[in-house]
Order: structure tokens, then sequence, then C-alpha cells
């Protein structure tokens, strides 16, 4: 019976691919071997297709091979952890699977603290070039990037002449070793809606054309918001905003479900009768670290409804559970004992609304587009591979964009140079033979090389920059984040600099655009068949959308390295190594309230780049894309999400008219368009 069960999940995981005696046997061994669920097991197989880009990534009997080999690799690494390796602590589920805890972390009901992380901030002012560094290279910083040997012999695609500069703690570091993917580019790796439409002509550019003729922009966020000083929390401001979150839940919640006052309780108030209870979702420990499970989660009450209490829940008699650390959940129950909130029933959030456009301003935008499709082309970093400092790829997209693709928006995320590149953590930059003078500060690095590529996209096209906590020329390395300056960067006026994150309106669609990873991130606490055997990337989504926030998980995600003590005498010995942050969500926590969904509206396309598999789905009417890197860490072609909208139409059917609303319409943009993803 186990067997049948585990086939029938391994079909809807892995897809009809997958459907082979000798596939479902070899996953049902591995996941038996390595003592973990077949849905962990589909989300090591996503990362091992995002690390081996050279291997064909469909599930196939010659596929198993490599993907043990990589399963083993893990186990050793994790084993043999040494000075240099990178861990991302939000990155949960690429662990082994831990036994289920009986009893949780901590029983007790009291009132417990945040672990409040510390917000860096990114030195662009920091110089370049060889280290001086007096220390030797044992005690140095380093980042290891392995590079997995492939078949095919590293090519050099660099147009210009570069020479690697020497040192002896990093040896020579080159800027054409490159390794290049078995897919050919320009190749459509996955589509959405493809049988609604065809892909979108682009732009064409007349005499009478201007850059503002067929598709406007508009910014629907305030950008001045973002120009906040960093590093600067206060801990009475961000349990303010806190607690906040919690009362304004409370009063949508109230109104949409019809509860009243009454009805709503303390949950940390022993009580034998049945009560609405409202709060956040916490670990019922605060020095937790690791896997959380149904066991070892507690409710985080506001200062009104129970004086910012937690109390212990107990969710036995719950079928279905998907929760999370930072979510705002309304459960009912009863706290009979006064030791835990035994829980009855997790209520559903409700939905914000979406929004609304009349006819006249719809025919008007249909007019601007001459009832043709717009065509938006959606990249995110890294666009610089972590083996080489090459720049070929970018420059060959550029050319693609002007002469192929001519897209009416052109959408970049960031990181364009990453501050956790090898290259740039070390400040071995390489010499630039083109160059008369040489970059001297981390914005001169990306003004020299990346702003000059740039220019070359086609002054019709407009560019949005979006940039990422891991960007060298950002001087806000917290999130919300504040934008790039246009002029500083020396862009010209096609390029339109948004922050992070950010909502915008490209005629009639509106657009969300979040440049932090929560489809890694989260670190759901699941329970129940139809919730694990659910599309994992559909209930994250579905969280965001319900929590109306970009990031709704609270701590935010830390990606560290371990580095070895100065003088440490053992240095394989746990107590010799410390933990250096080099990037991850960064929460500016008194900031949040940037991060929520503008005026409680769902945007019709949410963009969020994520490390994982590029997608593009449809969740509750909202386009959900992941672009995808647009270079892979060894050198490999990534990919980008290319989005073709149908011009609105009042009359073909595709709309829906509000009733009891006059000329009012629901964009509906999940049925009028076409979404790829492309092999860069």
């Amino acid at each position: 019976m186990e067997m049948i069960k585990d086939s029938e999940e391994i079909i809807v995981k892995f897809g009809s691919e997958a459907n082979q005696p000798e596939i479902i046997f070899g996953l049902h061994s591995l996941a038996k071997l390595h003592a973990i669920s077949i849905e962990d097991l589909y989300i090591k197989w996503e990362q091992f297709a995002c690390q081996k880009p050279h291997v064909l990534t469909r599930v196939t009997v010659k596929s198993l091979e490599p993907f043990k080999r990589f399963l083993q690799e893990e186990i050793e690494k994790r084993a043999n952890s040494s000075v240099g390796n990178i861990s991302n602590n939000s990155n949960q589920l690429s662990g082994p699977k831990r036994p289920k805890m009986l009893k949780g972390i901590n029983n007790s009901s009291s009132l417990f603290g945040f672990n409040i992380s510390k917000t860096p901030i990114a030195n662009k002012k920091r110089k370049l070039g060889v280290s001086n560094d007096s220390h030797n290279s044992d005690s140095s910083i380093k980042l290891e990037f392995p590079v997995d040997d492939v078949n095919s012999t590293p090519k050099s695609k660099g147009e210009m002449s570069f020479a690697p500069i020497k040192s002896e703690s990093n040896g020579n570091i080159s800027l054409t070793k490159t390794m290049y993917s078995s897919e050919k580019t320009g190749k459509i790796m996955d589509s959405l809606n493809p049988e609604n439409m065809e892909i979108a002509e682009g732009y064409t550019l007349k005499e009478d054309d201007t850059i503002d003729s067929h598709v406007r922009i508009q910014l629907l966020n305030d950008p001045e918001k973002y120009k906040f000083r960093t590093m600067r929390q206060n801990l009475i401001e961000c349990s303010d905003v806190l607690d906040e979150q919690i009362e304004l839940f409370t009063k949508f919640v109230k109104e949409h479900l019809n509860i009243s006052d009454a009805e709503f309780g303390d949950p940390t108030i022993q009580s034998q009768a049945d009560v609405y209870a409202i709060g956040r979702i916490v670990p019922d420990s605060p020095q937790y670290d690791g896997f959380l499970n149904t066991e070892s989660l507690a409710l985080e009450t506001s200062r009104l409804n129970g004086i910012g209490r937690r109390v212990r829940l107990n969710l036995e008699q719950v079928k279905e559970v998907s929760l999370f650390c930072g979510q705002i959940a309304v459960l009912k129950g009863k706290n009979a004992n006064g030791d835990y909130f035994l829980v009855d029933k997790i209520l559903d959030i409700p939905y914000p609304d979406f929004p609304l456009s009349s006819s006249e301003e719809l025919s008007e935008y249909s007019d601007l587009m001459n009832k043709k499709s717009s065509k938006v082309i959606i990249t995110s970093g890294p666009y610089i591979p972590d083996n080489s400092f090459d720049l070929s790829y970018l420059t060959n997209f550029v050319e693609k964009i002007n002469s192929e693709i001519r897209p009416h928006i052109l959408v970049m995320t960031g990181p364009f140079i990453d501050i956790t590149h090898p290259t740039v953590m070390s400040g071995n930059i390489p010499h630039f033979d083109n160059l008369k003078a040489q970059p001297a500060t981390l914005n001169e690095l990306f003004v020299k090389l990346i702003s000059p590529i740039l220019k070359k996209i086609n002054s019709s096209i407009q560019v949005i920059l979006t940039p990422s906590t891991r960007d060298v020329m950002s001087t806000h390395a917290s999130y919300p984040q504040d934008s790039f300056d246009r002029k500083i960067l020396q862009l010209p006026k096609n390029f339109k600099c948004f922050t992070n994150p950010t909502t915008f309106q490209l005629n009639e669609t509106y657009f969300g655009n979040s440049n932090v990873d929560i489809f890694k991130d989260m670190k759901e606490v699941t329970k129940g068949g139809e919730t694990t055997m659910s599309n994992r990337f559909d209930r994250v989504a579905q969280h965001v959308l319900q929590q109306r926030r970009y990031y709704p998980q609270f701590p935010g995600s830390i990606k560290k390295m371990t580095i070895a003590k100065p003088n440490s005498k053992d240095s394989k010995s746990a107590d010799s190594k410390i933990y250096k942050h080099i990037s991850g969500a960064d929460l500016e926590i008194a900031y949040l309230g940037l991060t929520e969904f503008v005026s409680n509206i769902t945007p019709d396309i949410i963009i969020i780049p994520s490390e994982l598999l590029p997608f593009a789905r449809v969740v509750k009417n909202v386009i959900m894309i992941n672009p995808g890197k647009f270079v892979k860490p060894n050198g490999a072609n990534g990919t980008y999400a290319q989005i073709s909208i149908r011009s609105p139409n009042v009359n073909d059917g595709s709309l829906t008219e509000i009733p009891g609303e006059e000329n009012l319409y629901l964009h509906n943009v999940w049925k009028r368009s076409r979404v790829d993803i492309v092999t860069n």
C-alpha cells in the first residue's frame, strides 16, 4: 500500500514522465533510503536541476544516477563542512528530515522576545583591487564555488580582451572561463496559456511614434517613503508595526467574516468556551533554529487582544494545516487548561480585491496599442557567472532585445553585480584592457562596465530597473529597498529606477515586483493529504495573496558563511568557527508597511524572482512569475520570462463587468495573457 501511495504521489509531483516502473522504484528507494517524503525528494530534485543544468533535468532512468550522487554529495558536504562553504538557513527544506517532535520546544505560554536581525549596509565606496591584507591566506574570508565537471569544454565568449589579476590567496581570476548549457538559446522551456494567443510581435517604431505612444507606465507606490536611513531600528517602533499588522487584519476579518467583537477572545486565558483568536504564528521558543512542526507552534497576540502574550497551539483536531512563521492567522478553539490553545478550525482570510477599469479607460489603452498585444520581458540577476567576470551574456542579450525580441517593456531585476561574487568579495577585480582608467569604486564598476551595455538598448524600449539587496551599487541594503539613482548610474531617460518592492501599472495591467525570494525562504508547517499533495509554489503564492504582503515571513532569511576564528588551533571544531552574514531578506521591520499591497489591491501579475526552477502559474486569478536566473553560477545560460498581453476589448467577453457598477470591468489578465519561460 505504501508503494502504491508513493507511486501516485511521484506521478503527481514529477509529472507523467515519471510514470515508468524503473523511475517510480528508483525514486521510492531514494526517498526511503534518505528518510524523506516524496515532496521533500521533489524539492531536492528542483535543487539538483538548478545546480546541474548540463544534466537532463527531466526525470529519466539515466538522470536518476546523477541525482543519486547529488544526494550523496549533500550528505558528505554536511558531514565535512569546512571553511568557506555557504549555508543558507532559510532553505530548510533542502536538509534531511528530522524525527517528529512529540512535545513542543517550550510548553510555557509566557511572553518571549524576538531575535531581530541586524541590517548591514553595502559600502559602495569600498576600494577595489588586489588586497594588501597582512594576514595569511588561512585567516582570509573566502567563498568556494565548486565548478561541476561537465563534458563540454569551457569556451571564451568575451568580445574584449581581459587580463586577470594574480593574487596569492585567490590565484588567477578569469573573465572568460565560462560553461554552457546544452539548451538552445531562445528555446521555450515552459508556457502558460499557449493555446490562448500567439507571442506578441513586439515594438515597431514609426516616424510619428514616441516612447510613450504604446505603453504608459504609472508608478503606484510612493518612492519617497523608501528613502529612510537603514540600521536605525528602534524596538518600540518595530513592536508598534508588528502589533499594527494584527490589528489591521482584525478589522477586515470582522467585516468580511461577520464576527462580532464578543466572539473574539484572548487565547492565552483559560476558558471552557470556544472563542475566535487572531495573531501571528511564531515558534514556541525564541531559541529555535531549524525545522518547525505542528507541535512547536505558538500564537502571538496583539496588545489589545492578549497583551502581546504567546500561547502554544494544539493542532490535533485540524486535518489540513499550512502555517509559517510571521503568518497572521484566525483560529477558533479554546484554552481549557491554560497550557495550550486547542484549535478546532483555521479560518480562511479573505483575498484582497482586484483592480478595476472603466470602459473608456480600456478603450483608450487599446487604441494606444493599435489593438495589438503588448510584450514585456522580465529578467533576474545575476548577469555575471560566478566562475568568471564575463559580460558577453548581457551584451548578446541586448543585441537580441534590439533585433529579435523587441519588447515594449523590459523589466530587469538585480543583482546586476552581486556583492557575494567571489571576485567582488575578495577585491581581486580583473584588469580591463579596453578601459583607460580602471574602476576604483563599486559604483564605477557598474558605470564603466554595465552602463555602456545597457545604453545600447533601443531608446524606444522602456526599461525598468529594480534593485536587489545584494547589488554592489546600492546604498540601501535592507528590505524594503530604495531605488537606484539613474543619474549616478549614467543611464538614459528611457530607464526608470523603481523600488524593491514596487507596484506599477502598464496601461491597464497592474504589476507587482518583489526581489526577495519568498518561494525559497518560506518554511511551511503542513499537515493533511490535500495540503501536502498540492503544489508548493501555489501554496506560497496563496499565502502571499492572503497576507497582502510580498514577503509575509517573519523573521526573514539569513544567508551566511562559516569562517575560522583568528588564532584558532582546531579548525574542524564547531567552537573554532564563526558565522559571517553575507545576504538574506534583511528586513527593516519599522518599514514593513511598504511591503504591503498598495491600497489592498491585488496586482494582475506578480513577479518574484527565485533561485528555484523558473515558472509561471495562475493562482487565484493572479499570474505568478519566477523568471529564473539570467546566468547560472557555473556559466550556463539561464532563463527569462516573456509576457504577451492581448489588448482589452469590452465586446469580446474576455473582461468581466462588475454587476451594479456602471462600465467597470475586471481586467482578467490571466485569461488574455501568454507567459513563456525562454532560455537566455
